[in-house]
């Protein structure tokens, strides 16, 4: 079949919401569809699993992204986009296709996933090393309402689990297992799951690790730096070692091992979700209509603002160097404001936080302090000079500290105001680079302007876009497994969404007069009464 047509049916779904049988349905007996696609009124159309098929065609490489290319370079030809204008971002959260499981149906699911799997590209191998009593734990699949009952049975239960696929593994990794067993996607899901879930103590035995619940940065930080199951010097199992890995790293689920765990705060409160995150940019110069030309689609940890190379490489592809590009704060920091500007030309538009030390302070703000770049010392609103500066990290990134003299600032008449100490302690100030902090100081002056409001105020349109793709297009939930596959949805979404747009999009000056409507007989009445 013509991909050409089977594209333009995909786009047609999803402008309408429709699933892969409405679809087929409607290019069989829609009269709309088939003069849009160009078919003969008799013409039998398709099976519905065609378009699961081409959306797996969809999926590979950047296939997806050529097909909104194309339809936005379309859409430049006829003038309706530019290349050179306003751009805005904004993300939303994607709900994986998949239930949300626990720890405990975690691990005993994912073994009985991979021994689904070897069922079927090793049978006979498998059927040696299964049990009697694996038929009761991995005949059907693993509900919360199945599990053991009590802590210490839930624990038994694991680490049984636990030792059932390490045993499965160690059989696959060895040299008289049939060539291609160990890597089997469920395999390799199976083992990454056992390493995060489980590991050694220094006598070899096998442990559960610690619940998410007691985690900290500093202990999941040094568990990415660790090995799984490192003891310390004395042979004593170390704390670190047990925890669960963050996040970003950790699978939620075998049947989507590319979904992960994410939670954000909102105005409405926490939103905790299994799934990826989406990142549409849209055109907003005025007139004309506001075409989505870019989708980025996400794992769910990711923050906003580390997908921002990502967005605009995708622009700059495309051809597009927008003259400003409009963010939440999410996206804006001063680094990504300087690197942005040295990286791709564009300009971004948006509120940036003030240093979150610097509004703990009742008194002077960092803005009253006199910087010397030259000196490399900071001179306080008294008068009071610094020593020069040192360099330091916060958060990872290049900072410079500053510490008055504890003296000076015990002599102050304005201490308590300005340190928020009473032990005497000298101001403590961290400064970005020079580029940055002056962009920092810059932007913190201009935002609180009406006029930089009233620029910044095109940024609301973002919210009609997700609440238009969410609502009239059902991008909230994903319907196909894995990321690519989600990309495929939220693109052909983006399309289906522009496809709408300009049907209902008349450009200005060109729409015929229409007749006024005719009045009725009773409207006649009351015109003779009026008069």
């Amino acid at each position: 079949m013509s991909p050409a047509r089977l594209a333009l049916v995909s786009v047609l779904q999803y402008a309408e919401n429709l699933t892969d049988r409405q679809a087929a349905e409607a290019v069989r007996c829609r009269l709309d569809w088939k003069y849009c696609l160009g078919l003969e009124l008799d013409d039998p159309g398709f099976d519905f699993s065609v378009l699961s098929e081409f959306g797996d065609r969809m999926a590979q490489g950047d296939r997806a992204d050529r097909l909104l290319a194309v339809m936005v370079d379309h859409l430049v030809t006829a003038g309706l986009v530019k290349r050179r204008g306003r751009v805005r971002t904004d993300s939303t959260h994607v709900l994986a296709a998949v239930r949300r499981l626990n720890r405990g149906e975690l691990v005993a699911e994912t073994l009985r996933t991979a021994l689904e799997e070897l069922s079927e590209h090793g049978k006979e191998w498998l059927a040696r090393l299964v049990t009697r009593d694996w038929a009761d734990r991995y005949s059907r699949p693993v509900r919360y309402d199945r599990l053991p009952r009590g802590g210490d049975a839930l624990i038994a239960y694991v680490l049984k689990v636990g030792e059932d696929g390490m045993h499965i593994l160690r059989a696959a990794y060895q040299d008289e297992a049939p060539p291609g067993l160990r890597d089997l996607p469920a395999v390799q899901v199976l083992r990454q799951v056992r390493v995060q879930q489980y590991w050694y103590d220094g006598d070899g035995q096998l442990r559960w690790r610690g619940p998410k619940s007691t985690r900290d940065r500093a202990s999941r930080r040094a568990t990415e730096q660790r090995n799984t199951g490192k003891t310390k010097a004395d042979g004593r199992p170390d704390p670190a070692s047990a925890r669960v890995p963050w996040s970003s790293m950790e699978i939620v689920t075998p049947h989507d091992p590319e979904a992960r765990y994410s939670q954000k705060v909102t105005a409405a409160g926490q939103r905790e979700w299994i799934g990826y995150r989406d990142h549409r940019s849209e055109t907003c110069d005025r007139p004309g209509p506001n075409v989505i030309v870019q989708v980025v689609t996400r794992p769910a940890p990711e923050q906003d603002i580390d997908a921002l190379d990502c967005i605009h490489q995708g622009l700059t592809e495309q051809g597009f160097q927008p003259t400003e590009h409009v963010l939440d704060g999410g996206y804006i920091t001063p680094d990504s404001i300087h690197r942005t500007e040295q990286r791709w030309g564009i300009g971004l538009l948006g509120p940036v936080r003030d240093d979150p030390r610097a509004c703990q302070r009742p008194g002077f703000a960092k803005e009253d302090f006199r910087i010397d770049w030259q000196a490399r010392t900071l001179t306080c609103p008294r008068g009071v000079t610094s020593p020069p500066w040192k360099s330091t990290l916060g958060d990872g990134y290049p900072r410079l500290s500053v510490l008055f003299p504890r003296k000076a600032c015990r002599e102050c008449e304005d201490r308590l105001q300005c340190t928020g100490n009473v032990d005497g302690k000298g101001r403590h100030i961290f400064l970005l680079p020079e580029p940055q902090q002056k962009i920092q100081t810059k932007v913190l002056k201009e935002q609180k302007t009406d006029q930089w409001r009233r620029r910044f105020a095109i940024r609301a349109g973002c919210e009609a876009t997700v609440s238009e793709t969410v609502h009239a297009h059902g991008l909230r939930r994903c319907r196909y497994r894995g990321l690519s596959n989600a990309h495929v949805q939220h693109v052909l979404t983006a399309a289906g969404a522009n496809i709408i747009r300009l049907s209902e999009c008349f450009p200005p000056g060109t729409a015929p007069p229409r007749e006024p409507r005719p009045t009725s007989h009773f409207q006649r009445i009351c015109q003779r009464l009026t008069t």
